[in-house]
């Protein structure tokens, strides 16, 4: 099976691509799989793994994910209906229910239920098998062949998405630097990453990952307080962050993105300008229709075309003159990456 992942910095327009797919009647629009695996580790696992130890991955519970949605810090990723479903915060959501099988499913928990009869008995094999079975799994049973997964802020995955999938394809899709970078200081997963590169930066540590008890004594309390559950959500939505901040995670995911995206051969990416997208839905939508190889249907043009608010645009434009400045230098250098990638 050929995959196609749609790879961004996110706060790109991806997340709307994911509900435009969805529409699509030949598409499995499979979102935030990989986010659900990265969640609880750096990186997507690469080795053999079983059936058993596939599920557990998939429905184990993050505690520190449960306590955001808890306390209200609720990303709009968080798509599972907490309030009605059979799973709560407080015993523990399974990771594959917060984001991914609600896009899949109007009844995720028994979405959930039908996989855990199934993928548990699954025999030792690769991890990019076992991925592979998960895909065709769900396009079989839900009758759509064309699998498209997109999780946010993916660029960092584009070598091990390679590693797994020698012949995955791709669709890049970008935003205007300043534009994405001021999206981003609003988002309160963007905002935890920002605050968490800060502590590592004061704790002396390499990444976020080495924090722990001990190397969080180095980090003041009123940092500690943000990202140490229970979580404030006044707070932390309060905090000052410089809007560069966020520009400079901005250039540091392009440039490596774009790098990666590199090795990839032409005819196995496509690119798309989210400005593009909202000026123009049916001629982008339908260049991408044709890279997946479905069919524009003018009924799914029509009924994505609800789906976008051309407004969705220029939202630097609001900086104090000081700040956008700032910004924009900030996003200079992933700018640079992306006119070399994309021209």
């Amino acid at each position: 099976m050929v995959v196609t992942f749609i790879v961004g910095s996110g706060r790109c327009g991806s997340t709307l691509m994911s509900r435009l797919l969805r529409r699509h009647p030949a598409v499995l629009s499979v979102s935030e799989f990989f986010a659900a695996l990265t969640v609880r580790r750096d990186a997507i696992p690469l080795a053999p793994l079983d059936g058993a130890a596939f599920w557990e991955m998939l429905s184990a519970n993050d505690p520190y994910l449960d306590a955001m949605v808890r306390d209200g810090l609720r990303a709009p990723e968080l798509t599972y209906p907490y309030e009605s479903g059979r799973f709560g915060p407080a015993a523990g959501v399974p990771m594959i229910s917060h984001m991914t099988l609600p896009m899949l499913s109007d009844d995720p928990d028994r979405l959930f239920d039908e996989l855990a009869a199934e993928v548990p008995a699954w025999p030792l094999r690769p991890a990019g098998e076992q991925y592979s079975a998960f895909f065709e799994l769900m396009a079989r049973r839900l009758g759509r062949p064309v699998v498209v997964e997109r999780s946010g802020a993916s660029l960092s995955l584009v070598p091990d998405l390679l590693a797994h999938f020698p012949g995955a394809r791709f669709v890049h899709i970008h935003r205007n630097g300043p534009d994405c970078a001021e999206s981003m200081s609003r988002h309160i997963g963007f905002r935890l990453t920002a605050l968490a590169r800060h502590a590592a930066r004061l704790a002396g540590v390499a990444s976020p990952a080495q924090l722990n008890p001990e190397t969080m004594k180095r980090v003041p309390a009123e940092l500690v307080d943000l990202l140490v559950p229970p979580f404030d959500p006044s707070a932390f939505r309060d905090y000052r962050i410089p809007v560069e901040v966020f520009g400079e995670m901005w250039s540091e995911m392009i440039t490596e993105g774009c790098t990666a995206l590199a090795a990839v051969p032409a005819e196995r990416q496509a690119e798309l300008s989210f400005e593009a997208l909202l000026a123009d839905p049916d001629e982008e939508l339908t260049r991408v229709a044709a890279f997946l190889g479905v069919d524009a249907d003018p009924a799914w043009l029509a009924d994505a075309r609800g789906e976008i608010d051309p407004s969705r645009i220029h939202g630097a434009a609001g900086l104090d003159p000081a700040a956008g400045e700032a910004l924009r230098a900030a996003c200079e250098p992933g700018e640079r990456s992306l006119r070399t990638l994309v021209g």
